[in-house]
């Protein structure tokens, strides 16, 4: 029997509000339809991570005995575990680790109110015009303590320059314009369409990442520190600043780790989106229709930190290094190489994606079918969804984690190619069977929990000196010459490594792409056969 070595900890969302409020009226004049309206949603949470609260411990039975020097995680047999789990034990006690006093918590609220009027309308009878105007305006509706902890620290920007950081201090609500216009012209005989538009749209942010702010303050001397039991009851310091966590749950505002915090200007995440298509009627009752679609991130999030000093110089293969383990990395530490970070959201105006779809659909004796063809090609700056400091230290690099750069998106087939056909035929009034299929295929693999459809190919160490291993691109040597190997006969597994991947073997010389490995080719078919029938008055479904 095997326990983790992951210490135990509490993060749970333990309460959840959500209020949505939205009207809206058309009124008509002429040609002319005009809609106006608004919406207001409201988003509560309260968020907990209360790690090492009930303490870590480690399993004594490793090496004679002696686990709890060296840590042991692995029991021999079952027989050993339960003994030495046992209420009476004098091995491991869990009831010992139970913590006491107010645990961490915090809950935060967020809104978001929007205001929208458009005017659709009939230049003549082929052609429909509708054009329009969203605001959105976010709300933080609670703050975090006042931090003198966070301003007083010596930080960078993304450009290696300096920068004052504000934990306490949330984005200002600037109204977020979103205009829209788009078009629909079809032929007298409607055997034509052709459609298209243009539009900026604001999307949320996870909000976790509002309450990593929360949660993580750093060393704030406004909040108690981590373990303090000695908190008053009115959860106030001397000043009158309120530390209360969640009224009437007994939770309180305390010190972290790292210090997550917002860039001054931070705006929620918008993309401006062009799209056109055709829809043709052909002969034999089949529709075509070919369609585009550009869209562009303004503001796109990602995820820096802050507390990285500049690099030091430059490595053999062009990425900066900034200083390894020794503390040289850090710009503020209580003690070389311990690994607190300032983990800052902000924007960059980078990131793309294209996408070009053709179908054909149609029927022919009963039978309803369609095909499509899907290209992608898609970046941005930013892997994935997690915690601040998981987020950045995930991130595969090729050399300044501050300044990510784009490459291909983890999700999302390059190629795609599906097929559906459905056929019913009825026996009696009584019964009926439908035929059903779906076939798919396509470059880069469906996306499964355990991984997307691209991967990075990165060292196991930390190769820039950054503080975090296991995220840092390999570089693809050209030959043996361009590469120090601990056994240089191991060259000749390397070269056919690198020779049998697509990836790998076409970019020699250069540092990896994020997700430049695509996944192969894959194809897949489902069949389905459902019956349906009455049995004394009810029906009945069979399927296979």
């Amino acid at each position: 029997t095997t326990v983790g070595h992951e210490p135990f900890s509490i993060h749970n969302i333990l309460d959840q509000d959500v209020l949505q409020v939205s009207n809206n009226l058309t009124y008509y004049m002429g040609q002319h339809a005009i809609t106006a309206g608004f919406n207001y949603e409201s988003f509560k949470f309260f968020n907990s991570f209360n790690i090492f609260r009930h303490g870590v411990f480690f399993l004594p039975y490793f090496l004679f005995d002696i686990g709890f020097i060296l840590g042991g995680t692995t029991f021999p047999d079952l027989d050993t575990f339960f003994t030495q789990t046992h209420p009476d034990s004098n091995y491991i006690k869990f009831n010992d680790a139970v913590g006491s006093g107010p645990y961490k918590g915090e809950k935060i609220d967020v809104a978001q109110m929007s205001f929208y009027v458009q005017d659709e309308f009939a230049l003549n009878k082929n052609l429909n015009v509708t054009a329009g105007v969203r605001i959105d305006i976010p709300k933080y509706n609670n703050s975090p303590v006042e931090n003198p902890f966070s301003k007083g620290l010596t930080l960078l920007d993304e450009n290696d320059e300096p920068e004052t950081i504000d934990q306490a201090a949330l984005p200002s609500d600037d109204p977020i314009l979103s205009p829209r216009i788009s078009f629909n012209w079809a032929n007298d005989d409607r055997s034509l369409q052709v459609r298209g538009g243009f539009g900026v749209f604001t999307g949320r942010l996870p909000f976790v990442w509002v309450g990593n702010i929360f949660s993580n303050p750093g060393n704030n001397p406004n909040l108690y520190a981590v373990g303090d039991e000695a908190w008053d009851e009115d959860h106030e310091t001397d000043d009158g600043t309120d530390r209360v966590g969640y009224e009437g749950l007994e939770s309180i505002l305390q010190q972290s780790y790292d210090v997550n915090a917002m860039a001054s200007d931070f705006q929620w995440p918008q993309v401006q989106t062009i799209n056109l298509a055709v829809d043709k009627v052909l002969p034999g009752d089949m529709l075509a229709t070919v369609e585009l679609v550009h869209s562009s991130d303004k503001n796109a999030i990602y995820m820096r930190n802050a507390d990285l000093a500049a690099p030091q110089r430059q490595l053999a293969d062009g990425r900066d290094y900034f200083g390894a383990a020794d503390g040289l990395n850090e710009l503020n530490s209580f003690y070389p190489g311990s690994g607190e970070g300032v983990y800052v959201i902000d924007n960059v105006d980078e990131g793309s994606s294209l996408t070009l779809t053709a179908q054909l659909r149609g029927q022919c004796k009963g039978i309803n079918w369609s095909a499509a063809y899907t290209y992608l090609d898609a970046k941005n700056n930013l892997q994935s969804t997690e915690i601040a400091s998981v987020l950045y230290s995930s991130q595969p690099v090729q050399g300044d984690p501050n300044v990510p750069g784009l490459a291909p998106s983890q999700f999302g087939m390059k190629q795609r190619i599906i097929a559906t056909a459905s056929y019913r035929h009825e026996w009696s009034k009584s019964m009926a069977t439908n035929f059903g299929m779906f076939f798919e295929m396509g470059e880069g693999n469906r996306y499964i929990y355990s991984g997307g459809n691209r991967y990075s190919h990165v060292y196991s160490g930390d190769v820039n000196g950054d503080g975090f291993g296991g995220n840092d691109l390999i570089y693809i040597p050209e030959n043996e010459s361009d590469i120090n190997l601990t056994n240089s006969s191991d060259w000749a597994l390397l070269d056919a490594f690198i020779k049998q991947d697509p990836y790998l073997s076409e970019n020699r010389g250069k540092i990896a792409e994020r997700n430049g490995l695509l996944n192969p080719w894959f194809s897949n078919i489902d069949l389905r056969i459902n019956n349906e029938f009455e049995v004394v008055g009810r029906k009945v479904e069979v399927s296979l």
